[in-house]
Parts: C-alpha cells; structure tokens; sequence
C-alpha cells in the first residue's frame, strides 16, 4: 500500500514507437488547429498546451515521448498519428517510465515495484528532449530488434534442411519470396541506422548532452546496437544460403536441359541411321 501511494506521486512517461516514419509537418499544423503550441526542429516536433500540463515529442522516425499524460490521452495520441505515419507498423511498440521531480536528474528501476524511475531537477523542457532522444531511440531500436527477430524465427530451418537433406523444400518462388522479405527488413534498418546516432541537437547543445548518455546507457543502447549488427549480419548469411539454393537449382535445371537435348540428339542419330 505504501508503494501504491508512493507512485502517485510520479507522473507517466511512455515512448512509442508506430511506423517508419512521421509526416512531421502534417503533424505540426494538426496540432496547430487543435490549438497547440507547436516548435519544430529537424527532426522532432516538441506538442505543448497551456491548458493541459505535459509534453509530447514527436521524432521523424517514427516514435514519440509523452510526458505527464493519463492513459486515455496517450490512446487518443496513438489514433491521431495513424494519419500522419509513413509505413506504419503491424505492432506497436512502446516502453513506460514514471517521472517526478527531485534535487538531481536520474534514471532508476524501482527494485520492488521493479519500474524505471525517472527524477528530474527541472521542469526544463529541454531536459525532457535530451532525455526523450534516448527514449526514442531505444523504442525504435526495439522496433528493429522485433523485426529482425521475426525475420530469423521465420527462416532458422533452412540451414538445418540444407545439412540434414541437402536442398530447401521451398518452391523456387517461395525461396524468392523470403530473399524479398529478408532483403527488405535488412536493407530497411541499414537505411535507418542512422537514426541511433547522436543526434545533431547535442552538437548545438553539448550543455545538454550528458543526460542523453545517462539515458543511452541506462538502456543499454550501444550493447543493443552491438547486438542488432550481429543479427544483420545472421540475415546477411541466410540471404546468401538461399542465393546459393537458387543459383544451385538455376544449375541443375541447365544441366537437365543439357542432358534432355544429348539424349534426343543420340535418339534422332540412332533413328536416322537405322533408317539408313
């Protein structure tokens, strides 16, 4: 019960992650006639309202932050944005924080309520961004790491089936359809790596910085990112497995055909010189 009352103290922080990628401006003007103050850099969009406490952060690559928001608005959030995605994704993903104000900013878990813990020392918005950069950039990460995952789930028979039988049971246009799919979900987050790299706004506000690095590494993001190489690099492997299948079946289909045209050439020469 003390736990309960402790955490009303805190506020909701939630990161999500929808699609590829936002339309930024269409966001910005939707806001706007809802009647919104609206500041637009770049690549994120900071949402705010006089009359409803709290902040929103709307990244160009598809996530955002919302901080101090019950959670009916964030539900309102996520339909509003369907119109203004780009390539939306099939799930969402999304990551919870509380947050309240104390004497130093920091990120914790909560050991026995175990909840990520957010304090901070100001109600400085950009203070929220800083932290938000890395919020976002690890829901977006998680988005990656979900589509790699299936990728691999959907395809970590095909080298069993090549030791154990040789060949892959898949029709020639079923293994071209998997080549498709693993070449679109790795060239799709190569495309978007860039995104996990510092972002440009700590290059004018290196004062701000430290914060994004205590957010990156309370989330373990460049292990993670470590990590999302290596899974690359898996579907590198399972791309060139079924190049190989194909290009092996392209070889034996040739060689049937080869085979197929000496045999009726010996068939048509035999008939010819029996009938001689």
């Amino acid at each position: 019960m003390h736990n309960i009352k402790a955490l009303r103290s805190y506020l909701r922080c939630v990161s999500f992650c929808t699609a590829d990628n936002y339309d930024i401006l269409g966001l910005a003007s939707f806001f706007k006639r809802k009647g919104y103050f609206t500041r637009m850099t770049r690549d994120v969009l900071h949402v705010t309202n006089l009359k409803r406490v709290g902040d929103i952060f709307f990244f160009n690559h598809g996530s955002f932050v919302t901080w101090g928001f019950k959670k009916h608005f964030e539900d309102k959030l996520l339909e509003q944005v369907k119109e203004f995605s780009i390539h939306p994704l099939s799930h969402i993903e999304s990551d919870h924080f509380f947050y309240r104000y104390g004497e130093s900013t920091s990120l914790d878990t909560h050991e026995r309520l175990r909840l990520d813990m957010i304090t901070l020392d100001s109600e400085d918005s950009k203070i929220k961004l800083a932290l938000s950069y890395g919020l976002a950039q690890s829901i977006k990460l998680e988005a990656f790491e979900e589509a790699i995952k299936d990728a691999i789930k959907k395809n970590s028979h095909l080298p069993e089936e090549i030791a154990t039988r040789g060949v892959i049971s898949l029709s020639r246009r079923a293994i071209f359809k998997r080549i498709g799919e693993i070449f679109l979900a790795r060239s799709s987050i190569n495309i978007n790596i860039e995104y996990l790299d510092a972002p440009e706004f700590f290059w004018r506000n290196p004062g701000l910085e430290p914060y994004y690095i205590m957010t990156k590494k309370f989330l373990d993001i460049p292990s993670r990112v470590m990590a999302l190489n290596q899974k690359l690099d898996v579907l590198q492997e399972l791309l060139h497995i079924l190049n190989s299948q194909v290009q092996h079946r392209h070889s034996s289909l040739l060689e049937s055909i080869i085979i197929i045209l000496i045999a009726v050439e010996i068939i048509i020469s035999l008939f010819q010189f029996h009938v001689v």
